[in-house]
């Protein structure tokens, strides 16, 4: 089993989610969101990319975002 990579920041899981990983879960304790991703060296290596400025499609990005937001009203 995997261990879990868990973060409130929705534009990384959009990043995250276009690169193709997946969202395991959504926990949400105290009225804070999280999205849960299988934790691996390529996760780790997209997350440093995100904050490196590494480019994406701008559509696969905003629909990313968009099924996110749907994720979070739907759990």
């Amino acid at each position: 089993m995997y261990k879990l990579y868990r973060t409130s920041d929705i534009y990384l899981s959009a990043y995250l989610k276009t690169k193709g990983h997946n969202v395991i879960q959504i926990e949400k304790p105290n009225n804070q969101c999280f999205f849960c991703f299988n934790n691996d060296e390529l996760l780790q290596s997209n997350k440093m990319r995100f904050f490196n400025n590494g480019l994406i499609a701008v559509t696969d990005y905003k629909n990313a975002i968009f099924d996110l937001k749907i994720l979070i009203h739907n759990v």
